[in-house]
């Protein structure tokens, strides 16, 4: 081979550590990706002729198409190197077709699972040619994304807002996050009592304890929910007559398997749940171990196997070398008899590998110096989790103790305690779930429970009992969503991250100390989408087309005849929700005929970003109704809107909406046109206010402000809210007391900033608030009130209704709080700190 060989791969990092294993005998492009693709801004799918795609070469990568086309006129052979998966198969095709009338080369595909000098010197001795079932189905999948999003967007910007989209695997995402969300307030907590004790066995030193937890009374299993029942129980506990009695003694062998390699989703999962990793972060930093890192001596190499991965499978000689570094450090006892073997799920591509390194001599502590703190702390969970999976079982023993006690109230009390202690770590001496190797610390209960024997009688240290309520569902962690969905069959491991980073991008979801929230827009999306298309975005249905993808990739399924097959179905579902709510079209006619007597239209406007055209928008309903003869209701309620603002010239309007059918339509929109104006009349700014305003501003002028900061996954960013308050005041609309607040406590953090502080805090009134504030005597009742209520111990539990929480305790904390530090409570908070009151101590406050 000489310098007229080709070599394409997706990335720079790529390129460079595949180029020094090769040597000069290649020349090494990246195409950075994708260099064609469906058209960014027009539909580009031919659904007539067989849903024919339009590919447009990407305008961000002419240069490097140029470049392309340049090398291959002169290649004799083009070897194709993108990923081995559906992705990288595409990219490989679209190259090929884009080079292939510029170059007499051949074109060859390159496949390898790892960057490794012996894993690429394979490769390149056993070439093939591009996998066309699987472009199929990476094709078909672009396909159905563009007609779901292309066709279903619309609907959503007609009845929600303009700009928002809809995916067809993100949004069955949403789906179960805002299923998830909706258990949760719906949750009623019940309440509970656990009782726990402190026992002294005899025979044994006096500080020789350990703890015990009721399992039984009356051998039935038990529910204590309230406070007097709770009490009851324990003062029998305590006052029982006889000792507690070893009633049974158990103990039995357990085995612990390791756990398999990580594949993608896996690692995902762990590395979100141990290191805090984001889907997406992970699968960056993988990317980098993957593509090569120069480990000392100007070489890069990759570290770890390719990580888009739904095989737990290991190659024989990865398996042979793991087991000779686990003889060689840990001792034979920690080899297994025979390589352990994993079972991939159904539809796993076992052609590939698990993630795993490429090297194991190469330690976490030796790669450690070449590595930033990201990838050694992913390096690090791959390289134990991949030598975990090669080693022993880990043997424990399991003591689980009786015990009974005859109570007070002449019921028998069973007390059970369990300990395990590890005999054999086996794998447990490199991983184990949340601290990824060390040995696991013994279980001193294991011990004195060792030596307990039937009968032997237990003296009573300690009892007590604690207040518990159930708790709801936890919101899913990117970590648990992915696990979700890939227990759902949706989504596949080149999707996962980008699914869960979709929905977070697009402010359906935010995410509140690491779980994730639908917000409010989130919840708009996914109802409409529910309601609007059942069939479309159902679980079940999305996880039947990923496997019709796989069919397409395995050669068994035409790409063509199954997007034809779910287009026939797609088509009626769009047709109805798009027919959902839609006014009668003999009432659209006559309304379009009635406005079209406007003489007179009011000049466009421009309100925020968006600008408002009462007649362009008739027009482009007019031409839409001609086309389709169908509108959306939302169009047939702007309509309405528009036929009352222009009434005095529509002398006809009554008499015709009652002959078409639509007075009561209209007298609605009158009344919500008339809420509307009367709610801009009170929120628009007087000439005063407006010039108060610009002086308070003013203070603000050449201010500089703090950065933005980011607390538990909110950005908070004063000068952009500053902005935005300013941009609304002098725009015409009144700033609410909330929004005073917010300008006010602006004033206080900056004082020292503000030249003319003074002047500010008179135009802003901060002196007088101060002084009545400091001023105003607190209201002995509430003083009493705040008094009374410090003294509960037990409080109600916390009640969901719709979307908030109730919990009476964190609500007083922060009301006596407040009250503590001198500020007065307002008209509603002292009502509702008397109402609570009224319900803990009665009317009387007794």
């Amino acid at each position: 081979m000489g310098a007229n060989s080709l070599v394409i791969v997706e990335s720079p990092a790529k390129a460079k550590t595949i180029g020094k294993m090769l040597g000069g005998k290649y020349q090494i492009f990246a195409s950075m990706g994708h260099i064609r693709d469906l058209p960014e801004h027009s539909f580009g799918v031919d659904v007539k002729n067989h849903f024919a795609p339009k590919y447009v070469e990407s305008k961000s990568r002419a240069g490097v198409i140029r470049q392309l086309r340049s090398a291959a006129k002169k290649a004799d052979h083009i070897y194709l190197a993108p990923d081995p998966d559906r992705e990288g198969e595409a990219i490989a095709w679209h190259l090929q077709e884009v080079l292939k009338d510029n170059t007499k080369a051949d074109f060859l595909r390159v496949t390898f699972h790892e960057i490794t000098k012996s894993a690429i010197a394979r490769a390149f001795q056993q070439v093939g040619k591009i996998n066309l079932p699987r472009v199929d189905s990476q094709q078909a999948r672009r396909i159905l994304d563009r007609l779901v999003g292309y066709q279903i967007s619309p609907l959503l910007w007609s009845q929600i807002e303009k700009g928002i989209s809809a995916g067809r695997v993100q949004s069955v995402a949403l789906r179960l996050v805002v299923e998830r969300e909706r258990e949760i307030l719906a949750f009623q907590p019940q309440e509970y009592w656990n009782f726990l004790v402190t026992l002294h066995p005899d025979r044994t030193p006096a500080a020789m304890t350990f703890h015990s937890k009721l399992a039984k009374i009356d051998g039935e299993k038990f529910l204590i929910d309230n406070a007097a029942d709770a009490n009851r129980t324990l003062d029998a506990i305590r006052n029982a007559a006889a000792p507690f009695r070893v009633a049974v003694l158990k103990s039995q062998p357990r085995r612990r398997n390791a756990p398999p390699p990580f594949i993608t989703s896996t690692l995902q999962q762990a590395a979100g749940s141990f290191l805090g990793f984001s889907a997406n972060r992970t699968m960056r930093v993988a990317q980098s171990l993957y593509e090569g890192i120069e480990l000392g001596d100007g070489s890069p190499v990759g570290m770890i196997t390719y990580m888009r991965t739904d095989s737990v499978t290991i190659a024989r000689e990865a398996q042979e070398t793991a087991r000779q570094f686990i003889n060689a450090n840990y001792g034979a006892s920690y080899v297994p008899e025979k390589p352990n073997f994993y079972k991939s799920k159904a539809g796993a591509q076992e052609a590939h590998e698990a993630i795993r390194p490429t090297d194991v001599d190469l330690t976490p502590d030796r790669a450690r110096p070449f590595l930033d703190d990201a990838q050694y702390k992913l390096y690090n969970l791959i390289w134990r989790r991949f030598l975990a999976s090669q080693m022993a079982q880990a043997r424990q023993q399991q003591t689980t103790a009786e015990m009974e006690l005859d109570g007070a109230d002449r019921r028998c009390y069973l007390f059970r305690t369990t300990a395990t202690v590890t005999t054999f770590p086996g794998f447990l001496a490199v991983y184990k779930a949340g601290e990824q190797g060390g040995e696991e610390p013994e279980d001193p209960t294991s011990e004195i429970l060792g030596q307990l024997r039937v009968g032997d009688q237990c003296e009573l240290k300690q009892a007590d009992h604690e207040q518990k309520f159930t708790e709801p569902p936890p919101r899913f962690s990117e970590a648990s969503l992915i696990r979700e969905l890939e227990s759902n069959g949706i989504g596949r491991p080149s999707t996962y991250a980008t699914i869960v980073n979709t929905i977070q991008e697009r402010l359906y979801v935010t995410k509140e100390q690491g779980r994730l929230k639908p917000s409010e827009l989130g919840f708009k999306v996914n109802d409409f989408l529910v309601q609007m298309l059942p069939e479309l975005f159902q679980v079940g249905f999305t996880a039947g087309m990923e496997t019709k993808l796989d069919e397409i990739e395995e050669g068994k399924l035409e790409w063509t005849a199954m997007l034809e097959d779910f287009y026939r179905d797609f088509e009626q579902w769009l047709q109805a929700a798009k027919s959902h709510g839609a006014p009668e079209s003999n009432k659209v006619e006559t309304m379009i005929q009635l406005l079209e007597d406007v003489k007179t239209w009011a000049p466009a406007e421009k309100r925020g970003s968006r600008k408002y055209d009462d007649h362009k928008f008739l027009q482009s309903v007019k031409d839409q109704f001609v086309k389709d003869r169908i509108i959306t209701a939302k169009q047939w309620q702007a309509l309405l809107t528009l036929a009352v603002n222009y009434r005095k010239q529509l002398p006809e309007l009554d008499r015709t909406a009652e002959q078409a059918g639509f007075q009561e339509e209209l007298a609605e929109a009158e009344e919500r046109f008339r809420a509307m104006r009367q709610k801009q009349s009170a929120e628009a700014v007087s000439s005063e206010q407006e010039d108060e305003y610009r002086r308070i501003f003013a203070h603000f002028d050449g201010l500089v402000w703090a950065e933005p900061e980011t607390r538990r996954g909110r950005t908070y960013d004063d000068r952009k809210m500053f902005e935005s308050l300013k941009k609304q005041a002098l725009g015409g609309k009144k700033l609410s007391e909330k929004q005073l607040a917010v300008i006010v406590r602006f004033a206080e953090k900056y004082r020292d900033k503000i030249t003319a502080f003074a002047a500010l805090s008179t135009l802003l009134r901060l002196d007088a608030s101060q002084e009545k504030a400091d001023s105003a005597p607190a209201d002995p009742e509430i003083v009493a009130i705040m008094a009374r209520m410090s003294k509960i111990t037990q409080w109600q539990a916390p009640v969901t209704k719709g979307k908030r929480a109730y919990d009476d305790k964190s609500f007083f904390a922060s009301l006596k709080q407040q009250f503590a530090s001198g500020r007065q409570l307002s008209p509603n908070q002292v009502f509702a700190l008397k109402k609570m009151d009224r319900k803990y101590f009665g009317p009387t406050g007794s």
